[in-house]
């Protein structure tokens, strides 16, 4: 399949799990448009050199909302009630900020390891109200050029 589509990227000689011979990905408006063995257009491109290419990570149950939270509670507890109990009393002093930067940080670096999906979940309680849904609201909104969250 030849096409003259205008493309907003090329990725030429990929690999791809479902071809034996390297072929060009034609990328529009952040989407995989067209593959096929030789795309043509004058979009920029990309030589991957036949490396492979595969879908990204999917991160499909994650916190970000009390992401990286041991060096302010330790790893000393002696049981899950009591690691429990000690991240419920520091939910009191969480703001949107702290919970936005601490979700930042673990988006950041799965976003550098392929990671292009994730789904977290938010604890809303008379603690925390809705400062950790509003943290993570916008972190969907600014890290939406590279992860769905």
């Amino acid at each position: 399949m030849t096409s003259k589509t205008a493309f907003d990227l090329i990725f030429r000689r990929a690999v791809t799990t479902g071809s034996a011979d390297p072929v060009d990905i034609g990328v529009s408006a952040g989407r995989i448009a067209a593959i096929a063995p030789r795309l043509e257009s004058r979009a920029p491109e990309i030589d991957v050199d036949g490396r492979l290419v595969l879908p990204g990570f999917v991160d499909t149950h994650i916190h970000l909302d009390k992401a990286c939270l041991l060096g302010r509670c330790g790893h000393d507890h002696g049981s899950v009630s009591e690691a429990i109990a000690a991240v419920a009393a520091m939910k009191r002093d969480f703001t949107v900020e702290d919970v936005y930067a601490r979700g930042a940080r673990v988006i950041e670096r799965a976003i550098v390891h392929g990671t292009t999906r994730m789904r977290t979940h938010v604890e809303i309680d008379p603690r925390i109200g809705l400062r950790g849904f509003a943290a993570i609201k916008a972190l969907k909104r600014d890290y939406a050029w590279a992860l769905d969250l």
